[in-house]
């Protein structure tokens, strides 16, 4: 059978890609369709087909067959007696993200899995992809050329839906990194500096195809959307799509932190995801969820060597690099639901929980970005300063074509211990029944100790209380989280280790009483004239009854973490620190640290 797709935009302000599939050599009375509910990266299913419109199917000489839909994101078409048959429909197009597809009068973006339906049967056979670019629009796509203009040619629709496209008025930048050619394709504009942009990248391209040897592609597309507000990245075969904001560039930090640190988590991908696959992965089912206990390694190492990667590749200093790790370990021990859900469990569980939450989430679950990247972290001294080589070992045996256990088909969920196991030269067993398949807390202390660092957990305001080594004094907190909304201060979490026991209040800010206050700060000073252990009366609405609380206050938590050099550093301590990050062992009065105001800033990976 020979398989065609057809997009195109005749109107874009209609926000509708119209899409058609030709299927030529059938021999089968009935021919069954489905559009995934869900894109591989983003694990959440998000029902694609809603968007479908307009479906119809003909034969090739243009007749209409009769079909009927047969599930939410299926159709089945009669063919008996007819070899060729076309699909045709509308994709309304109206969401700018990374994971879905979006069309307007500036440009065309699609994500293959939100456009594109495969023939049951179907999905291992080659297909050509034929676009209809809107007049006086270019189009970008990972896709290979198959000839004739505008005319792509994917290897199955794996291939096809794993490869997103940009069509419109974008700049697009070409650079060679280890020989290899590569584009960036800059939708949006704001205050970037392309050049330093494109030098940029392409540091972090040749960084992180060192640590394996080469590149595992011949070409790589960069999609990258600078809008007003950030859209996170996906992760492709040899692409990535990425929203940043339009004003990131500017800033030093930002762009460290809010654009480079996206390009290396996105393209390390290209390795930990894409070439070292989940058994669960390895061949998608496209119509379910798809489970896997191994995203904190997918995801959460991942967010580990980004740091890694930018640090080796000189786009980060050393400085930022704790600094970031600080934030990263005191967000965890912010999160009372790491008492609840173990690393495996929040991989797990990522479908019904990481892309759905609510107001009691940080209660009962963590990131396995967040807690996998704090889990790599403390191999660095697990693996005695050689945990880079863990994962790129593994990636390495697969890009390399080594032998291992699981060569070809897909890596078992118990193995990657193992892996790690051979590093460290020694057994994990406990560890990893602790703190992967376990909640025991982490020990940051003792691990980053072997890197000669001492973690000091805080207040963003404390002072010096003489006592350099004394920890600081415990303050009052109501364990609440307040956002501001309307001009009105809402109780949108109430944390489980707090001392607020009760649902989502609304605070009423004239009838606070003694404590009348507009703002999680401003309800923090006022706290600062009580200790934990004192009793209060909150005076609050709730569904629009005034109503009272007796409170007893609790321990406010941490929210300045910092990292600095032991009082006492050995050779080897030393020795570590700069094998882990390439620069020389800080100063006694060098400190790094991570700031997070719990009670007003939402979780974020």
């Amino acid at each position: 059978m020979q398989l065609t797709y057809t997009l195109a935009m005749p109107t874009p302000v209609t926000h509708l890609f119209h899409v058609t599939l030709t299927v030529t050599g059938l021999e089968q009375p009935t021919a069954e369709f489905a559009m995934p509910v869900w894109t591989p990266g983003s694990y959440l299913v998000r029902e694609y087909a809603r968007h479908v419109q307009g479906f119809a199917a003909a034969d090739g000489a243009g007749q209409g067959r009769p079909w009927r839909k047969i599930a939410k994101n299926r159709w089945l078409v009669e063919t008996a007696g007819v070899d060729r048959v076309t699909l045709s429909y509308q994709v309304y197009a109206g969401e700018l993200s990374v994971r879905t597809s979006h069309l307007d009068s500036t440009h065309g973006y699609f994500n293959g899995a939100t456009v594109f339906t495969s023939l049951d049967g179907g999905r291992d056979l080659p297909c050509d992809l034929v676009i209809t670019p809107f007049p006086g629009w270019r189009i970008s796509t990972p896709l290979p050329a198959a000839g004739e203009i505008n005319r792509y040619h994917a290897d199955n629709f794996d291939h096809l839906i794993d490869s997103p496209t940009e069509i419109g008025a974008h700049q697009v930048i070409e650079f060679e990194a280890l020989g290899k050619p590569h584009r960036i394709a800059f939708y949006g504009h704001g205050n970037e500096d392309l050049a330093r942009l494109t030098a940029d990248t392409q540091k972090i391209v040749e960084t992180a195809g060192a640590i394996f040897g080469g590149l595992p592609y011949d070409d790589y597309l960069f999609i990258i959307h600078a809008t007003e507000r950030r859209r996170g990245g996906l992760e492709h075969r040899n692409s990535s799509s990425n929203g940043v904001v339009r004003w990131n560039f500017g800033d030093d930090k930002e762009y460290r932190q809010q654009v480079l640190a996206l390009l290396a988590h996105e393209f390390f991908h290209v390795w930990n995801v894409k070439r070292i696959v989940p058994v669960g992965f390895l061949a998608f089912d496209y119509d379910e969820e798809n489970y896997t206990k191994l995203l904190w390694v997918m995801e959460g190492w991942t967010s580990y060597f980004e740091l890694l990667i930018l640090r080796r590749a000189g786009l980060w200093t050393a400085s930022a690099v704790l600094e970031e790790t600080a934030q990263r370990i005191l967000r965890l021990q912010q999160t009372p639901g790491r008492l609840l859900q173990s690393a495996e469990m929040s991989s797990f569980d990522t479908w019904i929980k990481f892309y759905r939450p609510d107001e009691n989430s940080q209660n009962t679950g963590i990131s396995y970005y967040n807690k996998g990247a704090c889990w790599a972290c403390c191999s660095t001294s697990i693996c005695a300063g050689r945990a880079a080589v863990s994962v790129a070992w593994t990636m390495s045996c697969a890009t390399a074509g080594r032998t291992t256990p699981w060569s070809g088909c897909g890596l078992p969920e118990a193995d990657f211990q193992a892996v790690v196991e051979t590093v460290a030269g020694a057994s994990l067993a406990d560890f990893f029944e602790r703190f992967v398949r376990g909640v025991d807390e982490l020990p940051f202390d003792d691990l980053l100790a072997h890197a000669g660092l001492e973690l000091r957990f805080g207040y963003q305001d404390d002072k010096p209380n003489g006592a350099a080594d004394a920890p600081p004094a415990p303050r009052a907190g109501l364990g609440l989280r307040v956002e501001e909304t309307d001009g009105r201060s809402l109780i949108s979490t109430v944390f489980a280790d707090g001392a607020g026991a009760a649902p989502t209040w609304r605070l009423a800010m004239s009838c606070w009483r003694s404590m009348a206050c507009a703002t999680a700060s401003s309800l923090n000073r006022r706290l600062d004239g009580y200790h934990p252990g004192d009793r209060v009366t909150l005076t609050l609405f709730r569904r629009d009854e005034l109503r009272q609380a007796e409170v007893t206050l609790g321990v406010r938590p941490f929210n300045r973490l910092q990292m600095r050099p032991a009082a006492a550093v050995t050779e080897a301590q030393q020795a570590l620190f700069s094998q882990w990050l390439h620069e020389p062992f800080p100063a006694p009065d060098f400190v790094a640290t991570g700031d997070i105001e719990i009670e007003s800033e939402k979780p974020k990976p």
